[in-house]
């Protein structure tokens, strides 16, 4: 009877210790389980904040790409500006060389133009020492000084005479020396009726000329050739 109940005592330990481990067991069952959760979700959570990250590195760079092209675009932009600005003033400046080219050409032309008009000076120069002619001018440009005098001409050589006045203008104008300011050496016939040779001086320059004239019909004394004298 007593080995019964102590059966009966030792088997229900044994159930209830059999409860304790099954509990403990389940315990430990449900912690493994929530710390391998928890595991799972930290691990999961992480790669979507790197790619949280990644993406907003990603905008940063993008921001930034934009920003760069946007610089980009503008420096384009200024640079594009600047060459058309450039070329405008290229431009300008030839169009402002083309301009004085064309000034110049005209001047060019003038002076041509003048010079064809004038002829060349011819001046001889006089080396020979036995000689009292220093040089020789001949001016193409000489005209006829005009004439007061009518009719068919005839030298006069009588001072103070129309033809011997204006025979003294055509001396000026050759030589540049006024009438107020001449010493009348000589004037006279030079082989022809219609040509005459004067020698004069200069009070102020104390200069000596010799100016060989000719009659030109209608239009009056003209001087063809100047004599500086020595």
């Amino acid at each position: 009877m007593e080995n019964k109940r102590f059966s009966q005592r030792h088997e229900k330990r044994k159930e209830k210790t059999n409860r304790i481990y099954n509990v403990l067991i389940a315990v430990v069952a449900v912690l493994i389980v929530f710390v391998g959760g928890s595991l799972m979700m930290n691990h999961k959570d992480k790669p979507a904040d790197t790619q949280t990250a990644s993406s907003e590195v990603k905008k940063d760079h993008k921001s930034d790409s934009n920003k760069s092209e946007d610089k980009s675009d503008k420096s384009k932009a200024d640079d594009d500006q600047n060459k058309d600005d450039q070329s405008a003033d290229d431009q300008s400046s030839d169009d402002s060389t083309v301009d004085d080219q064309a000034t110049e050409d005209d001047q060019s032309a003038d002076d041509e133009s003048q010079d064809e008009d004038k002829g060349d000076v011819q001046v001889t120069e006089n080396n020979d020492p036995s000689s009292d002619v220093d040089k020789t001018v001949v001016d193409p440009n000489w005209k006829p000084v005009g004439t007061e005098q009518q009719g068919e001409h005839v030298a006069t050589y009588e001072k103070g005479s129309t033809d011997w006045n204006e025979m003294l203008k055509a001396v000026s104008s050759a030589t540049g020396v006024s009438e107020s300011d001449m010493i009348i050496w000589r004037i006279g016939n030079n082989g022809s009726p219609q040509k005459a040779v004067a020698t004069i001086e200069s009070k102020s320059q104390q200069k000596k000329y010799r100016v060989q004239i000719d009659w030109v019909d209608g239009e009056g004394w003209k001087p063809v050739q100047m004599e500086e004298m020595k």
